[in-house]
């Protein structure tokens, strides 16, 4: 099991937490800008994806259709069920929300995972961080064509190109279409990378002496991730966020199979929890904003408000993932599961035993 990697799922959606709390970190003084850091948590994830998907089908006992059909167990449950409550909320109460609106057609496009650009122009679906499952979702439809050539390395290999391929023509065509435009970021190339690491890093010999000399790296890696906003704020979000994301997965993995891993049960729950805190924590932040401005929090309550959004978060991704994600993929796992030919039974055929002088002749011979 990957407990480094655990780990930093859980890392990485609590950094996106920081992105929706901006409004609390003006309120405590903080520079404007200082959450955007937090974005990194979505490259960390992409990175994280790549590689989990080359080591899970490790050894060629899934098919194509069958890796589909566990990734869309794993993602489309959860995610629906939040895309009907945020729905239902705009629907009943809109005035809670900015810029999601109760449009069927949005709706039907983000239960599709269909890129889609809601009322103020983002290609945000219904629940807005779910633009990230889009991109997930055509990885994994790339990944699954990959896996049907005879080859593994070359359906690893065509997987990755197609990306790069994506990624340099749109750099050259620069189409309108802004699903085309959506599709064609930079960002997508961290899956690519992660691919690599998946594929690279169990062929890698490793001591017990690069614990610790991986660990440094990457913290090192990490720090530079988040600073990277700051330090390179021209630059795209795949070299400022998932370059050392890359360094920060390779050097975590190095240092468990070391013998480093981050062990702690409490760590490897929100780790296991990291999608359910992802998709329900702007639930949590927005509660706790609303709840700050209107005790007009100044910068110490601001901090303190803060530090209970956080808590929140945790508490409420947590149960979402025991009480609601676990059931439901448990759920859509038995209802999609591929039904077994049910073969008859093999009919024994029972030789009579003979009786009499054959008999007797038969056991003589015997002797």
């Amino acid at each position: 099991m990957l407990l480094n990697v655990q780990m930093l799922r859980a890392i990485a959606a609590f950094l996106v937490v920081f992105v929706h709390l901006a409004k609390l970190a003006a309120m405590a003084g903080l520079p404007d800008g200082w959450t955007f850091f937090g974005n990194s948590g979505v490259d960390l994830f992409f990175v994280i994806s790549g590689m989990i998907m080359v080591m899970t089908t490790a050894g060629g006992r899934q098919t194509p259709l069958g890796f589909l059909r566990n990734r869309f167990t794993r993602i489309a449950p959860l995610y629906w069920t939040i895309t009907f409550a945020v729905f239902a909320i705009a629907l009943v109460a809109p005035a809670l929300m900015q810029s999601t609106t109760a449009d069927p057609v949005h709706l039907a496009k983000s239960l599709a995972f269909i890129p889609s650009a809601r009322g103020d122009g983002q290609m945000h679906p219904t629940v807005f961080v779910g633009w990230t499952l889009n991109y997930e979702m055509m990885f994994y439809v790339l990944f699954a064509l990959g896996m049907t050539l005879p080859h593994r390395w070359l359906g690893l290999a065509a997987t990755g190109g197609v990306l790069v391929v994506m990624v340099l023509a749109g750099r050259g065509l620069q189409p309108h279409n802004p699903v085309a435009q959506f599709y064609i970021q930079p960002v997508i190339l961290e899956f690519g990378a992660g691919m690599a690491l998946g594929a690279l890093l169990p062929l890698e010999r490793t001591s017990p002496s690069w614990r610790w000399p991986a660990a440094a790296i990457g913290l090192a890696a990490f720090v530079i991730m988040l600073a990277g906003g700051w330090i390179w704020p021209q630059l795209d979000r795949a070299i400022i966020f998932g370059i050392p994301a890359v360094v920060v997965v390779a050097c975590a993995v190095t240092a468990e199979r070391c013998g480093l891993a981050a062990r702690a049960g409490w760590i490897q729950l929100l780790g296991a929890a990291s999608y359910a805190v992802y998709l329900t924590h702007f639930f949590c932040t927005q509660l706790v904003v609303k709840a700050a401005e209107r005790l007009h929090a100044g910068p110490a309550l601001a901090l303190v408000f803060a530090a209970l959004a956080f808590l929140l978060v945790a508490m409420v991704g947590v149960t979402a993932h025991l009480r609601i994600e676990l059931p439901l993929t448990e759920l859509s796992r038995r209802l999609l599961a591929p039904r077994r030919k049910l073969r008859p039974a093999p009919v024994k055929i029972l030789t009579p035993e003979p009786v009499g002088p054959a008999a007797s002749a038969g056991k003589q011979d015997a002797a």
